[in-house]
């Protein structure tokens, strides 16, 4: 042990094979836990990243391969939204057959035996996608009269609903009694989205 203590550091080539051995095996150590400390920490790090991007991109891959797998599906979904929209739209009265259609739900009235005290145009009710169009409907009749009145309305070729039905006996005579009905018919217009309305 005292030949360890009498080595000097200056002397340090001329110093025993084993003294030698021991500090070349610990600047070893030294240079590789630097080394590790300084180049491979780092590199860990950059590679737990890159596995997590990657991670990210395999589940992008995989949600963007499942979408281009249901497209077909979606583009028929759309056409077919397509189809039912164009279709409820022409069930919805153009602005020149209002008056048409009101003299429509007069006719089928008179058809069926009923008298009218009124039937006019409410003030349009404005909704986000479409106006309502309500028509105020005072009118008596015999009940299976009413009935067959409101089913014809039910059939007419563009969308009419009957709402707020008032229904009281105005008097009762064998075999018939008269009824007198107030009810709210209202029919739809569609609005066309701003940039539509833009671009005409």
């Amino acid at each position: 042990m005292s030949d360890w203590q009498d080595l000097e550091l200056d002397e340090i080539t001329e110093w025993p094979v084993v003294p030698q051995s021991v500090v070349v095996i610990l600047l070893a150590l030294i240079l590789g836990a630097a080394g590790c400390w300084y180049w491979l920490i780092p590199l860990q790090d950059e590679l737990a990243d890159l596995k997590q991007t990657e991670s990210e991109l395999r589940t992008q891959v995989i949600r963007r391969a499942s979408q281009v797998a249901a497209l077909p599906t979606v583009r028929l979904q759309v056409e077919e939204l397509k189809d039912r929209y164009q279709h409820v739209i022409e069930q919805l009265p153009e602005e020149k057959e209002l008056a048409s259609l009101l003299s429509g739900v007069n006719d089928i009235g008179i058809r069926n035996g009923l008298e009218f005290q009124r039937i006019e145009w409410a003030p349009r009710v404005e909704q986000p996608l479409y106006y309502e169009l309500p028509i105020n409907i005072a009118l008596t009749g015999r009940y299976e009269d009413i009935g067959k009145f409101a089913a014809a309305v039910a059939k007419l070729s563009r969308i009419v609903t009957l709402n707020d039905f008032d229904l009281k006996l105005l008097e009762q005579s064998q075999p018939q009694e008269t009824l007198s009905l107030k009810v709210s018919a209202s029919t739809y217009r569609f609005k066309a989205p701003k940039s539509q309305i833009k671009g005409e």
